[in-house]
């Protein structure tokens, strides 16, 4: 899945989250109603939704079918996917793929705390 999903703009990948967020299929203006609540912030206009909206069909990570005037969207690929998607991407930029590289570079070289430590430790248990 990684040959064909590439890293989004952070604007799509706003609206990807509020598609995962939302019962599909999901409608333009569905949309924009969800991410004004999701995101009040910003401005959000149908007509920007909709162009993002076609992007991210182009691109593949929606799917649509037309309904009478409106045109419903399905997600391609869930939130986990996607973000498993970005993380080896991330992980490939930093340190030449290495976990423990990543968790470095992430660290940014300050002191981890205590209770981080302790939730690295549990989730390394675990594994």
């Amino acid at each position: 899945m990684s040959e064909i999903f590439k890293k989004l703009p952070d604007g799509e990948f706003e609206i990807m989250k509020g598609v995962w967020q939302s019962e599909e299929p999901v409608t333009s203006s569905s949309l924009t109603e969800k991410m004004k609540i999701l995101l009040p912030e910003r401005d959000w206009k149908q007509q920007t939704v909709m162009t993002m909206l076609v992007r991210l069909e182009k691109k593949g990570f929606l799917r649509s079918e037309k309904n009478g005037k409106e045109r419903m969207y399905f997600s391609v690929c869930t939130e986990k996917e996607y973000l498993n998607i970005e993380t080896e991407i991330l992980r490939g930029r930093f340190r030449g793929n290495s976990f423990t590289g990543l968790v470095k570079a992430l660290s940014g070289g300050e002191k981890i705390s205590e209770r981080e430590i302790r939730e690295l430790q549990e989730w390394l248990d675990e594994m």
